[in-house]
Parts: C-alpha cells; sequence; structure tokens
C-alpha cells in the first residue's frame, strides 16, 4: 500500500468515524428501542446509509469507501458503544461484503451486485446456520439443485441475523446432491431471488435489534452467482478472521460504552464524596480500564496483522488460530469489563432505565461467546496446538 493510499484510506476513516458522531444521538436513542421491542434499528441502519457507511469495506472502484479491515474495526469499536445491534449488524454486513471481494475480480455478476450494494446502500445478510449440522461452518445439509442455466436451492438456517431485512443473502450450501456436507460453496442470492418462511422467532436476552430469527430459504440463482472458490478456503482466509475481528471490535465498543457510563456515574459520586472529605477512589475503575485496553490492543494488532496476511497471501494455522483466540478472549473478557461497570454503578447500572444503566451491554455481551461456541473454537484450537506449528513463535 502506497503512502498516498494510506493517508487517503486513514482520510476516509476519519470521516467516517465524525459521520458516526454526528448521528450519535439517533444511534443511542435507537439502541434502546431496539432493546425494548426486540426490533430491527431501521433508524440506526438508515443512519449510517446517510452516511454512505454501509459501503465502508466495498472498494472505492465499485462506489464504495474503499476501507481495509484495520478501518472496519475502528468504526465497529465506535458503533459498538452507542448500539450492539447495529454494530452487530454493521460489522456482519461487512464480513459479506469482504468475503465477495476476490469473486468481484473475476465474476462480473458478482461484481454488479457489489456496485449495487455501494450506490443503493443494501444489506447482505449471512446464511451459513443450518438445522442439522450442529452449529459447523463448514458443513452443510442442503444443496445446489440444476435447473435450466442456474440453480435451485432450498435451507432451512437455524439463525439468520436482519434476514427479512437484507437486500441479499450469502448462503452455503453443497456443490450439488452428492457432494459431501463439507464441499461446500458460496452463493450469493437477491432478495427478489429468495422466498423466505419463518420457522421461529426472536426474543433473547441480548442483541435483540439483530433479529436473527430462524429462516426457511428457497432460491434461485443464476450460475454466475455461485463463487468459484470454494467455501472452505473462503472462510479460511476471509470469513472467519473477519468475523472474529470485527465482532470481536463490536463486542469491545459495548464494553467502551459500560465502561464510559461507569466513569461517568463514579464522577458524578466523586464530587459529592469530595465536597465531604470521602473520597476514595474505586480500584474497578482502574480494572476495567486494563482489561478493556487490552481488549482495544489485541483487536488493532490482529486487525493490522490480517491485513498483512491479506497482502501476502499467507494464510494458515496461525491465522486461525489467532482469530479464534481473538474471538474467544473478546467475548469473555468484554462481559468482565461490563460486570465491573456494574459494581460500579450499583443499582443504576442494574436499572434498565437512566444514564448510567449497563443492562444493555451486558446483555449483549453474553451473546459472543455463543456465537460460533467459544468451547468448538477452543477444540480447534487445541487440535493446532497439539498437531500444527508452533503458533507462539
Amino acid at each position: 500500500m502506497t503512502t498516498e493510499t494510506t493517508e487517503a484510506m486513514d482520510t476516509t476513516l476519519r470521516e467516517a468515524l465524525a459521520a458516526i458522531e454526528l448521528e450519535r444521538g439517533t444511534l443511542a436513542e435507537g439502541a434502546v428501542r431496539a432493546d425494548r421491542d426486540a426490533a430491527f434499528p431501521k433508524d440506526n441502519i438508515e443512519a449510517l446509509r446517510r452516511r454512505r457507511l454501509m459501503g465502508a469495506g466495498i472498494p472505492a472502484a465499485h462506489g464504495g469507501l474503499g476501507l481495509d479491515v484495520p478501518a472496519l474495526a475502528e468504526i465497529a469499536l465506535r458503533l459498538g458503544e452507542l448500539c450492539g445491534s447495529t454494530a452487530m449488524i454493521w460489522a456482519m454486513h461487512q464480513i459479506q461484503v469482504h468475503a465477495l471481494l476476490r469473486a468481484a475480480e473475476t465474476q462480473p455478476l458478482v461484481a454488479e451486485a457489489l456496485r449495487a450494494a455501494a450506490a443503493g446502500q443494501r444489506l447482505i445478510a449471512s446464511v451459513t446456520s443450518e438445522e442439522g449440522i450442529g452449529g459447523n461452518l463448514r458443513e452443510s445439509r442442503a444443496a445446489l439443485e440444476p435447473l435450466g442455466g442456474g440453480y435451485e436451492f432450498t435451507k432451512r438456517a437455524t439463525t439468520v441475523s436482519y434476514g427479512t431485512e437484507a437486500d441479499a443473502y450469502l448462503v452455503t450450501l453443497r456443490r450439488d446432491a452428492a457432494a459431501a456436507p463439507g464441499d461446500q460453496v458460496l452463493v450469493l442470492a437477491r432478495a427478489d431471488q429468495v422466498r423466505l418462511r419463518a420457522t421461529g422467532e426472536w426474543n433473547t436476552l441480548g442483541m435483540r435489534g439483530t433479529r436473527s430469527a430462524p429462516l426457511e430459504l428457497r432460491g434461485l440463482v443464476d450460475a454466475g452467482q455461485v463463487l468459484d472458490e470454494p467455501f472452505g478456503s473462503l472462510a479460511t482466509r476471509s470469513m472467519v478472521p473477519v468475523s472474529h475481528v470485527l465482532w470481536a471490535a463490536a463486542w469491545t465498543g459495548v464494553a467502551a460504552g459500560a465502561y464510559r457510563r461507569a466513569v461517568h456515574c463514579s464522577r458524578a459520586r466523586a464530587r459529592t464524596a469530595l465536597r465531604a472529605g470521602t473520597f476514595v477512589p474505586n480500584p474497578r475503575l482502574g480494572r476495567m480500564h486494563a482489561a478493556l485496553r487490552a481488549l482495544v490492543d489485541g483487536v488493532r494488532a490482529f486487525a493490522g496483522d490480517h491485513a498483512r496476511w491479506e497482502g501476502a497471501g499467507e494464510f494458515d494455522g496461525d491465522l486461525t488460530a489467532r482469530a479464534n483466540a481473538l474471538k474467544i478472549t473478546a467475548s469473555e473478557e468484554s462481559v468482565g469489563v461490563a460486570v465491573l461497570a456494574l459494581e460500579v454503578c450499583g443499582m443504576a447500572g442494574y436499572s434498565e432505565d437512566g444514564e448510567f444503566s449497563v443492562a444493555r451491554h451486558l446483555r449483549d455481551l453474553y451473546s459472543g461467546r455463543l456465537m460460533i461456541s467459544n468451547d468448538k473454537l477452543n477444540a480447534v484450537n487445541s487440535e493446532v496446538l497439539l498437531f500444527g506449528d508452533d503458533v507462539l513463535a
């Protein structure tokens, strides 16, 4: 990357973060409504569309902002402070965009879809879950079936975040009816090519605005909408590491939001205590800051390393192990930050209302360890550590 390119990206990122700050009121109010009603945060997503931020990861040549993964992580951090559901929706959309970048270089229909997504600030959803596979991203039961010059498919997904609001879907499927469960392809389907049927409800502890209800999808797509790269390869180099870093950034942002509320609550109490001569600093603030600083540094370090790996085309066990470790750490340590914030704020933090409430933050963060089970990721890393290269070298 040239110095000029880096400077242009830094400018674009600063402008994006400034745009989020201008929408702070809208995003904060939308967070409360989305959580209270378990409703898709329409106003928040529209605010991001107005600011052209849905196209943040789409190359400038296709009409987007052309930001790389480290820049996307910074945006996810900032959004997480204001609304966990909005941050997660935005992050998952950017994960799908990133998965399409290489295909757009050689597949005209994919390039056309990216241009349309940038122009219309369209929202792309992921459909990788499925009944009967136990949460295994690398296996599918549903398969592509030839029909005319294209393919049809039917898939029963256990969770499809913002599925009923999406303009397009990236769907994992077996290559054909005879293919093994792990012989997967990724299919880009427009909303007008898919029929949805709800198969369950979404009324959860946290991340309520993501509306990740189970859906059955029946689709009919052109052959050029099936990505040429096998899903296993694409997942290793793009979908898994980018998911983990942007998810981790969003969770860290939510934890930062809880931390800031705890700081503001402590300052309010400190002023009273200082006047009374009874002020004693709360050591929990220092513990929160240390944990949060480590999380932010971990997100930024991995995002930067991934960008370098991507530039060099180096995708191996080290990348997988580090991505998994980041996800595990962020999903667990962010909860710890929010718990400390709750202890600092006390009943004001326990309340669902008020400027010092951290109830939503804590509930949102408990979702992290379930989004691809931490036990599964620890098992994968254990295998890499036992039979792979020295990932700490």
